[in-house]
């Protein structure tokens, strides 16, 4: 595999060793890691995606003592997956040699051991009868609820460090969660919340908590996050990668780590259909899919997907005619191919697309488009009620009478290669403002995609 992406459940990626990679999360990861040295409350916020687990479990990675990992997407109540999470076995190993120092106490004299009385059995012999906090964690002498939770924790933080880290905490967990802040247990918490969950604490007292040392990550990533991130999983495409991942995110087609990575994750799988482990096959597959191989011709070919939408869509848009191929029309005494031209309203209407290579600011068809008054069409004579042109360029200037619809390079490619709903979108957009007249009246209207 040329990336190395894992499948991912609802709330955890399930690799073994867990990529932290960005320099925001991983100052996001030493906010967590300081609140956990000082004994503190940490909450991460974020909608699902973006990360919060992958903190949380970096975190455990990171910190010394016994820690508990509660998973609380599916379960109403916090001690329902505390007690799940225990390990007895482990539990013992740990106080075993403290409670062999005071076996005398417990009852366990030179008696017992001359006569072949395991010490381990004598001990679950003895549960529950000496108010001793080593027997008590060896037989787990507590009550499976919250109660029995807080209880066991405050006997254990004395025989080890103790960090709990819950994950998916919910609206419905915030009583609880009151409970064990104000239980003065003295352990590190650190709580990973869905924004949504977050929104809805009420209590002032656990909010101000919360955001004593809150990471918050809706609007963490940078473009040095993202590149960090493809590399640490796909480190040999990253180059050919990340200007695509980049202009993805800031369109809003990506809006977390998990969608990102899944997108990279199935876009390399079928590349590499194709190519199998040749890095160089698969470096053209990816440029060639997101970059314009001749502009003039790509510019025609969406001209025509255009025309095809429009007329498959015509009766929704109420548009009674469009013209099946470029139409040709006069502007200022010059002779002028539009690559669009549809009657609505007994209205003409005109249009081209423009894609570019280059960042040039002035096209002179464009110009001349907003030059067309009329158009001639089986003997009848058509004004003109709006004109447009759809281009990749942000620096392309167009007259005022002309809107002017920016599509990113990437989203033209996708077009390009059949994302027909894409464009259907689009001219749903230019519909929108046909409808509102502003095409229609002209005016600086410009139309972000």
């Amino acid at each position: 595999m040329i990336c190395n992406i894992p499948k991912v459940t609802v709330t955890t990626w399930s690799a073994k060793n867990v990529i932290l990679a960005g320099p925001t999360y991983k100052r996001y990861l030493e906010k967590t890691l300081e609140a956990v040295k000082n004994k503190d409350v940490a909450s991460i916020i974020g909608q699902p995606g973006m990360g919060k687990t992958t903190i949380l479990r970096k975190t455990q990675e990171e910190i010394k003592g016994l820690s508990f990992f509660l998973d609380l997407a599916s379960k109403a109540e916090i001690g329902d997956e505390f007690w799940e999470k225990v390990d007895h076995f482990k539990l013992k190993e740990m106080v075993l040699p403290t409670l062999r120092g005071k076996g005398g106490k417990l009852g366990y004299g030179f008696l017992k051991r001359i006569t072949g009385v395991k010490f381990e059995d004598w001990l679950v012999k003895v549960c529950g009868k000496y108010d001793d906090l080593h027997l008590r964690l060896y037989c787990l002498d507590y009550s499976r609820n919250f109660d029995g939770m807080l209880r066991f924790l405050s006997d254990l933080k004395e025989v080890t460090e103790v960090t709990l880290l819950m994950d998916e905490v919910r609206e419905s967990h915030i009583p609880e969660i009151h409970r064990l802040i104000n239980a003065g247990l003295g352990i590190p918490i650190v709580m990973a919340i869905p924004t949504d969950s977050y929104s809805k604490v009420t209590d002032l007292a656990i909010r101000r908590r919360l955001d004593e040392s809150r990471v918050s990550l809706d609007t963490a990533l940078t473009p040095e996050d993202i590149r960090e991130i493809i590399d640490a999983y796909c480190h040999s495409l990253v180059d050919d990668i990340f200007p695509i991942i980049l202009s993805l995110w800031n369109g809003g087609e990506l809006n977390t780590v998990s969608s990102m990575l899944q997108y990279i994750k199935s876009q390399a799988e079928n590349f590499e259909k194709d190519c199998g482990d040749n890095l160089d096959c698969v470096r053209e597959r990816v440029r060639s899919f997101h970059s314009l191989k001749n502009p003039d011709e790509d510019s025609r070919e969406i001209e025509k997907l255009i025309r095809e939408v429009l007329t498959s869509d015509s009766k929704e848009m109420e548009i009674s005619y469009v013209h099946s191929r470029g139409k040709r029309v006069e502007a200022k005494g010059k002779n002028l191919v539009v690559g669009v031209f549809f009657i609505k309203d007994e209205k003409a209407f005109v249009g081209s697309v423009k894609l570019m290579n280059d960042d040039k600011e002035e096209d002179e068809e464009v110009n001349l488009l907003s030059e067309v008054r009329v158009v001639d069409h089986e003997k009848r004579s058509y004004e003109v009620a709006g004109r447009f042109v759809l281009t990749n360029s942000v620096k392309l200037k167009v007259p005022d009478t002309v809107t002017k619809i920016t599509v990113s390079t990437l989203e033209a490619v996708r077009i390009l290669h059949g994302d027909t709903e894409m464009l259907r979108e689009i001219l749903r957009s230019v519909h929108f403002v046909l409808d509102t007249g502003n095409l229609v009246n002209g005016g600086e209207k410009e139309i972000l995609t």
